[in-house]
């Protein structure tokens, strides 16, 4: 894991040397205030931004626009995960070497760039995360509920990763990518859970990730109800993720589990059937609910994961 990021900020990224071909993105939703300084700071290290305007309902597209980048409009507000899977779609079809994501409301210095995407481009990683808790003084700024929330997601993202190097900061939206990161990444979920959908499919893909260490400004208005709604977002799409990708695992296991306590239950019951010639009902009704809900669960793990192994087969 990257933690020092103090070499020189390399001219390469500035705006005149378009190769390496930098593209940045900013996913985002009623930010007016503080789009159009964002877009024009960015505009210092690529040679094009785009902001997907998720829905707003302010004037978040028009400045993006009059501050120089090239604005994609969603119809209706569909969520975080969907705003970025829009711009790894747009990268796919650019010729972009590196892809930068940040966030919208001001929250992240555009003049960071160059650290976020260093180790990408010296070769280093497939994919850079601006971490928050690398700072000593970043990190004590962080308000404390959010600081809680996060490291308890950063955990359970971090449990997920089978392989590579554990991050510090799960949730960062400030990001850089190669282009295999681009090619191979193709985030489903629409909403916060996003973050560590990328975060498992890119350690599932053997891609590098390191993090290096950014400021961030907040400026108070955050809410718990906002904090916790986000959360919650991002466990469920954890479950969902591990439904869908490993089926067997969400589903067969348990069920099994569930099927051999039915019959430990069972064999139990019958044992005291054939000393006392007495059917202990309750028992035996609770056998046969473990049996049906074991046998169910297994079943449809095998049948889903024969059906997204079919899915795969057939792209």
């Amino acid at each position: 894991m990257l933690k020092d990021a103090s070499t020189p900020v390399p001219a390469l990224l500035r705006r005149s040397s378009p190769d390496p071909d930098a593209l940045v993105a900013v996913p985002a939703f009623n930010e007016e205030p503080t789009i159009g300084s964002v877009v024009l700071k960015a505009r210092e290290f690529a040679r094009e931004v785009i902001v997907v305007d998720d829905g707003s309902t302010d004037r978040t597209a028009e400045v993006a626009q009059l501050a120089g980048a090239k604005v994609i409009q969603h119809d209706s507000n569909r969520g975080y995960g969907s705003a970025l899977r829009s711009i790894f779609n747009y990268a796919r079809e650019s010729s972009a070497d590196l892809l930068v994501i940040l966030d919208g409301d001001g929250q992240h210095d555009p003049t960071a760039i160059p650290d976020v995407v260093r180790p990408v481009q010296q070769g280093m990683a497939d994919m850079s995360i601006g971490s928050r808790f690398l700072n000593g003084q970043t990190s004590s700024r962080v308000p404390r509920f959010r600081h809680f929330g996060i490291g308890v997601l950063t955990r359970l993202t971090n449990r997920g990763s089978r392989k590579g190097a554990k991050v510090r900061d799960a949730q960062s939206g400030f990001r850089a990518y190669s282009r295999k990161a681009i090619e191979m990444l193709d985030p489903r979920d629409t909403d916060m859970g996003a973050s560590t959908e990328i975060i498992w499919d890119a350690n599932k893909h053997g891609l590098r990730i390191v993090e290096v260490p950014i400021d961030v400004t907040y400026d108070g208005n955050g809410s718990t109800k906002g904090a916790l709604r986000h959360g919650l977002s991002v466990i469920g799409s954890m479950l969902v993720y591990v439904e869908t990708k490993h089926a067997l695992l969400a589903f067969g296991v348990p069920g099994l589990a569930i099927l051999g306590s039915g019959f430990a239950v069972g064999l139990f019951v019958a044992q005291g059937y054939y000393s006392t010639r007495e059917l202990a009902i309750g028992l035996a009704l609770v056998t046969l609910m473990l049996v049906i809900l074991g046998t169910l669960l297994l079943f449809s793990g095998i049948i889903l994961h024969a059906v997204i192994n079919a899915n795969k087969r057939s792209r």
